[in-house]
C-alpha cells in the first residue's frame, strides 16, 4: 500500500537535553513520539490544538529536565517548544497524556480532528476485527532526521481486539496495571511509544478508501489509537569467549495500542473542558466590539457582530492557559 506523505505531518518528536555517553556533552536527543490533534471550538470558527503522547513518555522524563516538542517548519528547518512535565495532563487510568499548544509561525504540520477517532460505534458499524490492516508513524531512533523530523511508517494487522483488559506498565520497574488495548502485529521499538496508529481500509474492503487530512480538519482514515509498548521474549544465549551465558530480550513483533477513545476521554475531561469554557467565555465578552461588518438579525435590525477567529482563541489561550507557546523566548533552537 502507498501512504501519502501528509500522514507524517501529524507526527512530532519529544526531545530532552541529555549527556552524550561518548563525548560527555549535553545534546538534544529524541526520546519518544507524539502527534497533533484538534477539538473544534466557537462553533467551528477555531480549533483547540493538542499534542498527544503515551503517558509513560512524560513520567520517564521527569528526572531529566524539560521536555521539548519539535515542529517542522515550511522553510525546511524546525522549532522546539519547551514544556515542564507538570504542564501535561495525564489520563488517570491508561497510557495517554496531552498538552495544549499554539503553532509557531510557518509550522508545517497537520492535526487529526477528534471526529476521526476510534469509538465503539465506529468499530461496530464497520465490523472492525482481527486481521484488519493498520499502520503507524513514529520515531526511528537510528535516524530521527537532522534539519527536520523524518518519521517512518510501519505496517501490521490487528491481532486481538480489546475484549478484555490486558496488563501494561510504564516501565519494567513499575507495577503492571490492567487497561484496554489492541494487540497489533507490528514491530515496535524504543521511540515508537506515542505513535499514532491508523486503520487502513483496502479498496476491496468496505469502506474502501484512505483519506488525507487538511489544516481545516478534512476527512482521514480512522485513528485506532497510540502505541503504548511492545512485548519482548527473553532468550538464553551463550556469549563468545569466557564471558559465559545470559539472557537477552527479543522483540516479539506484538505492540499494545491504546484505543483513541481514551484520548477523547482525556480531551473532554474536566481539566481541558474547563479550560476551553473559560476561553470561549472570555472571547464572547469581547464580541460586541463594533466592526465594519453589519449583519441583520431575524427582526431586520442592524447588529454589530465581530467574527470569532482562531487568532481570538489563541490570544486568550496565552493569557489563561498553560500551552506550549511559540512566543516563549526561552528556546528558539
Amino acid at each position: 500500500m502507498l501512504i501519502d506523505t501528509e500522514y507524517r505531518k501529524c507526527v512530532t518528536y519529544l526531545f530532552m537535553d541529555l549527556k552524550d555517553e561518548g563525548t560527555g556533552e549535553i545534546q538534544r536527543k529524541p526520546v519518544g513520539t507524539a502527534f497533533f490533534v484538534c477539538v473544534p471550538m466557537l462553533d467551528g470558527a477555531a480549533q483547540a490544538i493538542y499534542v498527544a503522547t503515551a503517558r509513560h513518555n512524560i513520567r520517564k522524563s521527569r528526572p531529566y529536565g524539560k521536555l521539548y516538542v519539535r515542529f517542522n517548519l515550511s522553510d525546511g528547518t524546525h522549532r522546539d517548544l519547551p514544556s515542564e512535565q507538570d504542564d501535561w495532563t495525564e489520563h488517570p487510568k491508561t497510557d495517554v497524556a496531552a498538552i495544549g499548544t499554539l503553532l509557531p509561525d510557518k509550522s508545517d504540520i497537520k492535526y487529526i480532528p477528534v471526529s476521526m477517532f476510534e469509538n465503539q460505534q465506529f468499530v461496530t458499524a464497520n465490523r472492525i476485527g482481527e486481521g484488519d490492516d493498520v499502520f503507524f508513524c513514529g520515531l526511528f531512533q537510528s535516524f530521527p532526521g537532522i534539519e527536520r523530523m523524518q518519521p517512518i511508517i510501519r505496517f501490521g494487522n490487528i491481532s486481538l481486539m480489546p475484549r478484555e483488559k490486558i496488563y501494561l506498565r510504564d516501565s519494567p520497574e513499575d507495577t503492571p496495571y490492567l487497561a484496554e488495548a489492541y494487540l497489533v502485529e507490528a514491530r515496535s521499538w524504543g521511540g515508537h511509544s506515542g505513535s499514532p496508529t491508523f486503520w487502513y481500509f483496502k479498496p476491496d474492503r468496505v469502506p474502501g478508501e484512505i483519506f488525507i487530512p487538511n489544516r481545516k480538519g478534512g476527512p482521514l482514515s480512522a485513528l485506532l489509537g497510540l502505541v503504548s509498548s511492545h512485548y519482548e521474549i527473553p532468550r538464553e544465549v551463550d556469549f563468545t569467549g569466557d564471558v559465559g551465558e545470559g539472557k537477552v530480550s527479543v522483540n516479539a513483533g506484538m505492540a499494545a495500542v491504546i484505543p483513541a477513545r481514551f484520548i477523547s476521554e482525556l480531551l473532554f475531561g474536566d481539566e481541558f473542558m474547563e479550560q476551553r469554557k473559560k476561553i470561549e467565555e472570555k472571547i464572547k465578552q469581547n464580541i460586541q466590539t463594533p466592526t465594519p461588518d453589519i449583519n441583520l438579525d431575524n427582526k431586520g435590525k442592524k447588529e454589530n457582530k465581530k467574527e470569532l477567529t482562531q487568532e481570538d482563541f489563541e490570544d486568550v489561550l496565552r493569557k489563561i492557559a498553560r500551552p506550549l507557546d511559540p512566543d516563549d523566548k526561552e528556546d528558539r533552537r
